[in-house]
């Protein structure tokens, strides 16, 4: 009895202690599974990011800025201009008053269609052709971005082509881990010139088990506005001057379960469409100064209408703790049709014509401009071009991240490898038009002005090594490019081989930084890197690469409430390039780029964020962003390039601000908050040079106010307001491509989010 009495208890003894440690087991598989759920939602930011959890901001290398989702909603701007507007070292020009096509320069690259600085969404460039023709006539929404970074210095090399500014990427919302929920969100606001925003987004992930976690996310997007600028009408119902663009981004997660490494798999795609009645066409000065939204008769056709198709597949895995690998392959479709007024049949330009409104025969033709005298002669005929432009980017890049220790310090190691290939087809045509009481009337005579395509295919890899000593941290990387372009000029009637030519080029880029910590709160920073950007597809052999060497050394301040940065920086160009497009004025010999020669820019940037405690409750944050800026041409030449002329050493580069200011002050409460942003930036000058169109010309100096506000009724409710360009500020933000134009007038707008 007391031998069964014993068996038994060994049995449950041996049962419970069986369940207890299966109950175990389970519950460290359960812990795993859901740290490894937060770690994935971490990944998928980490390794889209310029910065991440390896490389923390305070430390960077490298100026560096980060907005993220809380910053992005505070304004709920849907221009990248005005968002970037507090970054120090970033230089606007502004073109249509909503940035749809963003100029955007860092520290003296040129603003032109951002066309010098690396772009990114997610880590993948989305200018549409990035090496053949990388004007960014294509820009996301920024109103779907949860962050936005920007980087100017030596880590730049990991981010080419064009290296000699910096890089911006943009990074998308994710998708949701299990134990995060479902997770979705509703935005409607509406406001002035009948603007009107719908925005949402829903996502959820599922544990299915032994497959492994799947997770999407769908997120869709469309804003749209009858415009600011007025057309003249004679008095019948104004046209349409504004735009309607939308998007929808579709995400796709699988995680698998069972594997012996950790990894996750990604799919992305989505598409985008816009249509905006926007034109070169600008004003007289004389004009603006009576009515700065006017738009001329001439421009009443003009629109824009494209289409933009993504396609994303990305991978993670982690071969060990030390050791991971990204990979990224990707295609865009990007197909722009942009029709619009250009010119007057005669070889007098419309700069020309729009300067110099008063004299000779520019009396007649702005009379027609305006549709105020019908057209009389051939020469009056107004020309109008169709643009048509197809374009695809695509490529697959790796990206291997090893972490270990190496005399007695920290190693970070980042190796990476692109092959990528992006095209350009041109089809431009024109038409002739007559002003006919006070509309355009087609004649006809169509004709192709512009028939070509330019391919680039470019093989890039780089590596780069972070070493943290604890005081101090070194880093040191090199980017090669192999880059191949081949033009086909199909306008010259002969055979396809004699309209070919074809260049190849290889190019190393080094650069090295330091960042040593004297404080736990002060450190220093030193950063040089090699800056590049490549030559588009057939170009003359006479046509140098545009190429720098970059400084920059700084202090950089940390704690709790405050984060401070104060870094000089000096680029040495040994050639800066010029391109002539529709954008920047030019009318012939579009696509041809031009040597500048030796450029030095140089110049301060600083920036403050911190805060005030007002009460237990409320806070006062307040966020400080300076740029000053030198810039001097180093020898003497003559240029048919618009911007420049005759240019003479000593020279300043156009648009080009010296100082440029902006302060954002703030009160913040858990259930509330109130901002004011003001924006400061200096004339900029038009042109470089002498014997040019805009010659002495500058912009106005720009001072606007933002006000933005938002009050959380309960957890799911949250209602904003904001008024941009509060006291309606009405100045010359730029006379390129023609003429004067304004920038966007104040425009209030209210708005509500639902979040589930």
């Amino acid at each position: 009895m007391e031998v069964s009495k014993l068996a038994l208890s060994l049995m449950l003894a041996c049962s419970c202690s069986t369940f207890a440690q299966e109950a175990t087991n389970a519950q460290e598989i359960q812990n795993q599974k859901k740290n490894n759920r937060t770690e994935t939602t971490k990944k998928q930011i980490e390794v889209i990011s310029i910065f991440g959890q390896r490389n923390e901001l305070e430390t960077a290398i490298g100026s560096a800025f980060v907005l993220n989702e809380e910053q992005l909603e505070l304004n709920e701007f849907d221009d990248i201009h005005r968002v970037l507007q507090s970054v120090p070292g970033v230089y606007i020009r502004e073109e249509d008053g909503y940035g749809l096509r963003p100029n955007i320069g860092l520290r003296g690259a040129t603003s032109e269609r951002s066309s010098k600085i690396a772009l990114m969404e997610d880590g993948v460039l989305i200018a549409p052709a990035a090496y053949a023709a990388p004007a960014a006539y294509y820009f996301p929404l920024i109103s779907r971005m949860t962050q936005v970074e920007i980087f100017k210095g030596p880590a730049a090399i990991k981010y080419g082509p064009n290296t000699v500014g910096g890089a911006i990427n943009m990074v998308s919302r994710s998708v949701v881990s299990v134990d995060d929920g479902r997770q979705a969100e509703v935005d409607l606001a509406y406001g002035e010139t009948n603007y009107q925003k719908a925005h949402g987004f829903y996502s959820e992930s599922y544990d299915i088990e032994d497959i492994g976690e799947l997770g999407f996310l769908l997120e869709g997007i469309t804003i749209k506005s009858d415009g600011f600028k007025e057309l003249d009408t004679n008095g019948e119902t104004s046209k349409d001057t504004g735009f309607d663009k939308s998007e929808v981004i579709f995400k796709a997660n699988y995680i698998p379960s069972n594997t012996e490494h950790y990894q996750f798999w990604q799919f992305k795609m989505g598409y985008g469409e816009e249509v905006s009645h926007e034109t070169y066409l600008g004003l007289t000065d004389a004009d603006f100064s009576q009515s700065p939204t006017r738009r001329y008769v001439a421009s009443e056709n003009d629109k824009m209408d494209w289409e933009h198709y993504q396609f994303q597949l990305s991978h993670y895995i982690e071969l060990s703790g030390d050791i991971s690998i990204y990979t990224q392959a990707y295609r865009r479709d990007f197909d722009r049709d942009w029709d619009r007024f250009n010119s007057f049949n005669t070889n007098r330009s419309m700069a020309t014509i729009l300067t110099s409104p008063d004299t000779g025969v520019n009396t007649l033709f702005m009379q027609v401009l305006k549709g105020e005298r019908d057209t009389l002669t051939s020469q009056e005929h107004l020309l109008f071009t169709l643009n048509d432009r197809k374009f695809y980017s695509q490529g697959i890049e790796s990206k291997l991240f090893w972490d270990t220790r190496w005399l007695d310090a920290n190693l970070a190691m980042d190796f990476g490898v692109r092959l990528h290939q992006d095209q350009v087809a041109r089809n431009h045509r024109q038409d002739e038009y007559a002003m006919q009481g006070g509309h355009l009337a087609l004649i006809g005579n169509r004709k192709i002005i512009t028939l070509n395509e330019d391919t680039a295919t470019a093989f890039a890899t780089y590596a780069n090594a972070n070493l943290d000593f604890g005081q101090l941290n070194l880093s040191a990387g090199v980017r090669v490019e192999y880059i191949e372009g081949e033009a086909i000029n199909f306008n010259l009637g002969t055979g396809i081989e004699e309209s070919r030519s074809t260049n190849d080029t290889t190019v190393v880029m080094p650069g090295f930084g330091a960042f040593y910590i004297i404080t736990e709160q002060l450190g220093v920073l030193f950063g040089v890197n090699k800056g590049y950007v490549p030559n588009s597809p057939g170009q003359d052999d006479s046509i140098d690469p545009e190429e720098s060497w970059n400084y920059e050394f700084g202090l950089r301040y940390s704690d709790t409430s405050t984060k401070a940065e104060l870094v000089g920086f000096y680029s040495d160009y040994a050639n800066l390039k010029g391109n002539c497009t529709f954008a920047n004025g030019c009318q012939e010999d579009l696509g041809q780029e031009f040597n500048g020669g030796e450029v030095e820019v140089y110049g301060v940037e600083a920036s403050l964020n911190t805060h005030f405690d007002i009460t237990d409750s409320i806070e006062m944050p307040i966020n400080i962003a300076y740029t000053f800026t030198q810039s001097e041409f180093q020898n003497n030449f003559h240029s048919n390039f618009s911007q420049w002329g005759t240019v003479t050493k000593g020279d300043e580069l156009p648009y080009l601000p010296e100082n440029q200011l902006s302060v954002e002050v703030a009160l913040t409460h858990e259930d509330w908050q109130v901002s004011l942003l003001f924006k400061y930036i200096e004339e900029m000058l038009e042109a470089a040079g002498t014997a040019t169109e805009l010659e002495g010309y500058y912009t106005d100096d720009i001072q606007q106010i933002d006000f933005s506000s938002w009050y959380q009724i309960n957890d799911s409710i949250r209602i904003y307001g904001k008024i941009d360009n509060l006291t309606d500020e009405a100045v010359i933000v730029s006379r390129r491509p023609f003429g004067a134009r304004s920038g966007k007038p104040r425009q209030a707008i209210v708005g509500i989010k639902y979040t589930f």
